[in-house]
C-alpha cells in the first residue's frame, strides 16, 4: 500500500513537469520575444491611451484657429413702401465684431490649450513607459525566480530520493521520506505559481502594447543604473507637476478672455437701397426710380445693458484660477514628499541588495554546497540538511526579489523625474 501511494506521488509529480513543460513551450510558440526598449517602444507606438492623446493636440490646434471667429455676417433684404407709396427695396449688411482685446486673449488661450494637450501626451508617455517598465522588470524577477525553483525541485527531488533509499534500507525512518516528498511537493506547487505569474506578467504587457501575441522578456534580471542628476530640483521637471502648471496658465488666460467679454462689441454696416420720388438736386426737383441705389454705412458699439452675468462668469473665472494654483501649490507639497519617500525606499533597497551582493550569497552557497556533502556521507541527519538547504534557498530568493525592489525603486525615481 505504502509502495503504490509512493508510486502515485512520482507520478503526479512527472504529470506536473510534463503539463509544466508543455505550458512553456505553448507560451513560447505564440508569443512575441522583446526587450525593454523594444516593449516601450512597441507601447508607444500602439497604445490606445497615446493615440488619443495625440488626437487631444490636434483638437486644440484646430480649436485655436476659431480664436478669431467674428461671427456670421447679417444680410437683410427688405422690399415695400417704408419710403413713400412707391415700392422700394433696401438691402442692408451688418457685422458685429467682437472687441480686439477679446480676439487676441481668446487666441491666446488656444495656445495655452495646445500646450496643455502637448504635456498631457508627455504626462500619458510617461505613465505608459513607467508601468511597462515596472511589469517588464516583475517579469525578469519571475523569471529568474524560475531558473532557482528549478534548481531547487532539482535539490528537492534529489533529497526525496535519498531519504527514499535510506528509508527502503532501514538507515531512516518513515517521517523523513514524507517530509523530504511534501518539500518536494511543495516546490512543485510554487513552480506552478511561478508559471502563473508569468502568464499574468505578460498579459498585463500585452494589454499596454496592445499586442495579438503574449508577450515574454528577452532580458535578465539585473541591477538597474540610477538615472543621472539625481537631486531634489529635478524633480520640478516631473510632468504630471508641469501640467497642473499649466492648468494654471489656461485658467488664467481664461479669466482674461472672460473680463474681456465685458468690452462692448463693435458693429460695422453699410446699406444700398431705393428712394423712389422727386428729391431735389442742385435745386431742382428730379424723379428717381427703383434703379436708382443710395448707398452709405453703419459704424456702433453693442453694448450689454445687463452686465451683471458678464461680471459674475469672469469672477468665477478668477475664482477658478485660484483653485488651480492651489492645486500645484498642493501636487507640488506632495510630490516633494513622495520623492523624498522614494529616496528613502532606493537606499533601504540598495542596503539589502548590498548586503546579498557582499556576503549572504557567497555563505548561502557555502551552506549548500557543505550541507549536501555531509548529508550523502552520512555526517548530518535529514533535519539539519533541510534547515539547511532552506537557509540557503531562501537566501537566493531574497537576492532576486532584492534586486527586484532596487529596480522598482529605480524605476520609481524616473517616473518622478520624468525620465521616459
Amino acid at each position: 500500500m505504502s509502495s503504490f501511494k509512493i508510486q502515485s506521488r512520482n507520478l503526479s509529480g512527472l504529470k506536473f513537469k510534463i503539463l509544466g513543460i508543455f505550458l512553456t513551450i505553448s507560451s513560447f510558440a505564440y508569443s512575441q520575444n522583446l526587450s525593454l526598449e523594444e516593449a516601450v517602444q512597441t507601447a508607444l507606438k500602439n497604445n490606445l491611451g497615446i493615440k488619443s492623446a495625440e488626437y487631444q493636440i490636434d483638437y486644440y490646434k484646430e480649436m485655436k484657429k476659431a480664436g478669431t471667429d467674428i461671427g456670421k455676417l447679417s444680410a437683410v433684404w427688405m422690399h415695400g413702401q417704408y419710403n413713400s407709396l412707391y415700392q422700394d427695396n433696401n438691402l442692408t449688411l451688418q457685422q458685429n465684431i467682437p472687441f480686439p482685446s477679446a480676439m487676441v486673449n481668446q487666441v491666446k488661450l488656444g495656445q495655452e490649450q495646445v500646450t496643455g494637450a502637448k504635456q498631457n501626451l508627455i504626462v500619458q508617455q510617461n505613465n505608459l513607459v513607467y508601468d511597462v517598465k515596472s511589469i517588464y522588470h516583475e517579469m525578469l524577477y519571475q523569471e529568474a525566480l524560475k531558473v532557482l525553483l528549478f534548481t531547487q525541485d532539482s535539490l528537492y527531488n534529489d533529497f526525496a530520493n535519498a531519504s527514499a533509499l535510506r528509508y527502503k534500507t532501514g538507515e531512516s525512518n518513515l517521517l523523513e521520506k514524507t517530509t523530504a516528498e511534501t518539500q518536494k511537493m511543495e516546490i512543485q506547487n510554487q513552480q506552478q505559481r511561478n508559471l502563473a505569474d508569468i502568464e499574468i506578467s505578460g498579459a498585463r504587457l500585452q494589454a499596454l502594447l496592445k499586442s495579438g501575441e503574449l508577450v515574454t522578456a528577452s532580458d535578465k534580471l539585473k541591477k538597474r543604473p540610477l538615472p543621472p542628476e539625481l537631486d531634489s530640483l529635478q524633480i520640478k521637471n516631473n510632468p504630471s507637476l508641469k501640467l497642473i502648471q499649466q492648468d494654471v496658465a489656461i485658467s488664467r488666460q481664461f479669466k482674461r478672455v472672460e473680463r474681456s467679454k465685458i468690452m462692448p462689441d463693435l458693429m460695422v454696416g453699410a446699406f444700398t437701397q431705393s428712394l423712389t420720388g422727386f428729391q431735389k438736386t442742385n435745386n431742382t426737383d428730379v424723379f428717381y426710380g427703383r434703379n436708382k441705389q443710395f448707398t452709405g454705412f453703419e459704424l456702433g458699439l453693442a453694448i450689454p445693458l445687463w452686465i451683471k452675468p458678464n461680471l459674475a462668469r469672469a469672477k468665477a473665472a478668477s475664482f477658478q484660477e485660484d483653485a488651480t494654483r492651489k492645486n500645484a501649490q498642493n501636487y507640488e507639497t506632495v510630490l516633494d514628499g513622495n520623492y523624498a519617500q522614494a529616496i528613502l525606499e532606493l537606499k533601504k533597497n540598495a542596503a539589502s541588495l548590498n548586503y546579498y551582493e557582499t556576503s549572504a550569497l557567497k555563505n548561502a552557497e557555502l551552506i549548500l554546497t557543505q550541507s549536501r556533502k555531509a548529508f550523502h556521507a552520512g555526517e548530518i541527519g535529514y533535519i539539519e540538511y533541510l534547515q539547511s538547504l532552506k537557509i540557503s534557498l531562501g537566501i537566493k530568493g531574497n537576492y532576486l526579489q532584492a534586486i527586484n525592489l532596487y529596480n522598482q525603486s529605480v524605476l520609481k525615481l524616473e517616473f518622478l523625474l520624468g525620465k521616459i
